[in-house]
């Protein structure tokens, strides 16, 4: 039967900007809602500029597939400051069938500004199981207003539809494209694509593991468990290269006892990223390596939240000095180790890749654009400073680096 639950209860109130125009008078007091595969914790509301939340919806679910509803209400109130009283019920089930209560509450406030929205305390996450029938669903959420009387609703459509196995990505650049633009839509469909794409490998063309996809992977995999089971049925007759992925994959979530009929040479491999895993860098704190940076990088990807891009930014801040001191040497011509301690150069390089990283991204994924954007505006003066120096001392680096690539194609050519 339908799985729903009870995730995440807001302290306080999560507010933006509305849309609607303003006017003297209070317009009608309007519901509505969203289902989105981007949760749970909505940094893509909350940790952006103002007027720049954008809402990846959801209107197709698979099953044991994970959405979370999101309800709203506005023109709540007539005046800059009033309290509010809501009397709020969702309800949910079948089109055509009686629905079910799934939440019922009161929520008291008070608005600064009238024009604002209020994102009622309550998230539901939401989940069809093999038992519930395919076809049309809804959510409907029903607002009584206490103080002015007036009531609104508004219903959410979701189909429960049968899994078809995507197409994978033939292109490769498509397949970096997806990536980079996976947590705009969180679509489980492109999830599966990208893995199953004959380009996807866990190393790099250096033959080195790559970090970035393992951070992406493991990540949107997590939140989408149900296609493990999909990728588990097609492991019997799947490609070398998907055998060999997924067996990497299942290890990395612990779940490899479940792939039966491994040759000798899978074998060999799954016991092989067994001690991959246990060495992989841990990301709960500010990144020193280009290894936790690449797996911050994938993690975002995969997640869309803002932890990860936090934890960049905080790299390139707190490692400002020896950036700097990193890139002066590097364009008078001198090696970092003559003025530098070892850890002074692998802090100075890594804050660098780290402001590189920032630079490349920015205006690859929307989402990376605000967060970035949102953030640097909260950062203290000093913080700032520090970070733009970091900044501005990558540019030179790099700048340095083209023009003595481009004076040695030059000597070549003469």
């Amino acid at each position: 039967m339908m799985r729903i639950f009870l995730v995440n209860i807001i302290a306080a109130l999560l507010l933006f900007s509305a849309s609607f125009a303003r006017a003297e008078k209070k317009p009608p007091m309007n519901a509505f809602a969203a289902l989105t595969r981007a949760g749970p914790n909505f940094d893509f509301i909350s940790k952006v500029p103002k007027n720049k939340a954008v809402i990846p919806t959801a209107d197709k679910l698979y099953k044991n597939d994970v959405v979370y509803y999101i309800p709203n209400a506005a023109a709540v109130v007539e005046n800059d400051g009033d309290e509010f009283e809501l009397k709020y019920k969702i309800s949910v089930g079948k089109v055509g069938k009686p629905l079910k209560i799934a939440a019922d509450d009161t929520f008291k406030g008070k608005l600064p500004n009238k024009h604002l929205i209020i994102t009622l305390p309550i998230t539901l996450s939401y989940m069809f199981e093999d038992s519930d029938e395919y076809g049309n669903y809804e959510f409907l959420l029903e607002i009584q207003n206490l103080k002015t009387g007036e009531r609104a609703e508004a219903r959410t459509p979701i189909t429960l539809a049968k899994w078809v196995r995507p197409e994978p990505i033939k292109d490769e650049k498509e397949l970096n494209a997806a990536i980079l633009k996976y947590n705009l839509s969180f679509d489980p469909n492109i999830a599966y694509s990208i893995f199953t794409s004959p380009h996807m490998s866990f190393s790099d063309n250096k033959g080195n593991f790559a970090y970035a996809v393992y951070g992406f992977l493991k990540t949107a995999f997590t939140r989408n468990k149900f296609l493990l089971a999909e990728l588990e049925k097609e492991f019997p007759n799947a490609s070398q290269n998907q055998r060999k992925n997924t067996i990497q994959l299942f290890e990395i979530l612990g779940e490899g006892y479940k792939l039966k009929g491994l040759n000798k040479s899978e074998q060999d491999l799954r016991d092989s990223m067994k001690k991959v895993v246990s060495s992989i860098p841990k990301t709960d704190s500010i990144p020193n390596s280009g290894a936790t940076l690449d797996i911050l990088w994938g993690e975002f990807f995969g997640s869309g939240e803002f932890a990860p891009i936090e934890k960049i930014i905080s790299c390139a801040i707190d490692n400002s000095a020896n950036c700097v001191k990193f890139s002066e040497l590097a364009c008078a011509g001198k090696s970092a180790n003559t003025e530098m301690n070892n850890m002074e150069t692998l802090l100075g390089a890594t804050a660098m890749s780290a402001c590189w990283s920032l630079i490349a991204n920015y205006n690859k994924n929307d989402l990376a654009k605000k967060y970035i954007t949102w953030h640097l505006g909260k950062l203290p003066k000093d913080r700032l400073e520090s970070f733009n120096a970091a900044v501005n001392a990558t540019n030179k680096y790099l700048s340095n680096n083209k023009s003595k690539r481009s004076n040695g194609r030059q000597g070549k050519e003469k």
